[in-house]
């Protein structure tokens, strides 16, 4: 029993990469082969003939840009190079231990115990107090 060929194995033999179909080949498998070579002559035959001069000029243009161009990578290697300069500073100063935090501490235990006592435990109402402010001396 005959194999079709497939559509890669016809492309691949209109490149040059396997040998052509034989003339045995069954008539769907030839119909396709030639409707690609077909197909290939009139994409050729579209393709407009291009002077060789003016190839060469269009190889040399395109070899000028690229010996002219130059890369950004060099702006960009300083930059990165202070980012990370600037991280690990970072790094460490938000890493250094900071000072232990003192406690305060009232003069002596009595006397703060009496302050809190005074706050709590006042015989005049908290409302007083702005009148208290009125009879202090400005200063």
């Amino acid at each position: 029993m005959h194999r079709h060929l497939s559509d890669e194995e016809l492309i691949e033999r209109l490149y040059g990469l396997g040998e052509e179909p034989a003339a045995s080949a069954c008539e769907a498998c030839r119909r396709r082969w030639e409707s690609l070579l077909e197909r290939r002559r009139q994409i050729l035959q579209a393709v407009p003939d291009l002077p060789e001069a003016w190839l060469a000029g269009q190889r040399r243009t395109i070899y000028a840009r690229l010996e002219r161009a130059t890369t950004p990578g060099w702006a960009i290697r300083p930059a990165a190079a202070l980012a990370t300069l600037a991280v690990i500073v970072l790094g460490l100063v938000l890493s250094a231990p900071s000072p232990e935090p003192q406690p305060t501490r009232a003069a002596n235990d009595s006397q703060f115990f009496t302050e809190i006592y005074s706050l709590v435990e006042s015989p005049e109402p908290r409302a007083a107090a702005p009148i208290y402010g009125l009879f202090e001396e400005q200063r």
